[in-house]
């Protein structure tokens, strides 16, 4: 990736934050640097480096990348966005021995942004962020199977597990329903900002409360004053788009902020000794409320050309 175009992501990247361009350059340069340099004293020192957008993508990774790891050293760098991940790669891919960058692992997610130039030494999630193969169906089953301890043997348990499956699908199917033309909005003032060269500043749209059921080209442009000229049709099309798996497409952060207190809410249900609303009887829980994302990543989709990523980058 050279200069220009890394120059490009990182505006394109950082639209949705409210400081200054030259602010986040400088911000993110100090980031870049200290990561590079603990990188280079520790590399004799550990087998692996394992390099996210984010402190939260280590949870879901970390379990997928342990079994091919075994007991092998690895260290961990929390690069603060996609960004850096991308700058720091090239940084050690064009400083350093050529065998140093075959040990380490970059994880990113797919966004809306165009990937096309990414090497093929990072990794790209297939949907729109890890956060979107907490929400599957599998996911979801598997996630009731190990939290709530839901056997097949047992006709109760298989008469709960239906009602309780059924009723988180059903709210999620509502929840895109409701933010899917926001995504629509969202998707296209990403893809048209790298043709224009103009970036807006998408910060008033990165919560679900505040996009949700909002149906108008007209809403989206209040919010976002220096928003890119969108018409109806493209709206249309893009919907059309997110449609085809909107489990897979919709912004995934929209997800875990809807999601998350009904889950939240059904556990506390399930664990309730009258008045519950969803099991036919008191469940024993196995799960940690304090820290939801950790259990969400536990039972998340993983996707095979993860494992593919990782068997040939350890294989080196």
């Amino acid at each position: 990736m050279n200069t220009e175009n890394l120059l490009l992501n990182l505006i394109n990247i950082r639209r949705c934050s409210s400081v200054s361009l030259l602010d986040v350059m400088e911000n993110e340069s100090d980031c870049i640097e200290s990561i590079f340099q603990s990188y280079i004293s520790s590399k004799s020192k550990k087998d692996i480096f394992l390099f996210f957008e984010g402190k939260d993508d280590f949870k879901y990774y970390v379990s997928r990348v342990s079994s091919h790891i075994g007991d092998k050293e690895y260290g961990v760098f929390h690069c603060n966005c996609k960004m850096n991940v991308l700058t720091i790669q090239e940084m050690i891919a064009n400083q350093t021995a050529i065998q140093d960058d075959k040990k380490n692992l970059y994880f990113i997610d797919r966004d809306y942004d165009d990937n096309e130039d990414i090497p093929d030494s990072i990794y790209i999630t297939s949907s729109y962020s890890i956060e979107n193969y907490y929400f599957t169906d599998s996911a979801i089953k598997r996630m009731l199977i190990g939290v709530v301890g839901f056997s097949e043997e047992s006709e109760e348990d298989s008469l709960d597990f239906k009602i309780v499956f059924d009723h988180i699908v059903n709210k999620r199917n509502e929840i895109i329903e409701e933010i899917i033309y926001a995504n629509a909005w969202y998707s296209l003032q990403i893809k048209k900002s790298k043709d224009c060269g103009k970036f807006p500043q998408m910060t008033p749209l990165k919560e679900y409360s505040v996009v949700k059921n909002l149906n108008q080209i007209c809403d989206f442009e209040r919010l976002v004053k220096d928003s890119i000229e969108t018409t109806e049709w493209e709206m249309n099309n893009a919907i059309e788009v997110l449609k085809t798996n909107p489990v897979n497409e919709i912004r995934g952060k929209y997800f875990t902020q809807a999601l998350t207190p009904i889950f939240r809410n059904i556990f506390q249900d399930a664990g309730k000794k009258h008045n519950r609303k969803l099991f036919s009887k008191k469940r024993k829980i196995h799960l940690n409320l304090s820290d939801i994302i950790c259990e969400l990543s536990a039972y998340a989709d993983t996707p095979p050309g993860l494992i593919s990523y990782i068997k040939e980058r350890l294989s080196v």
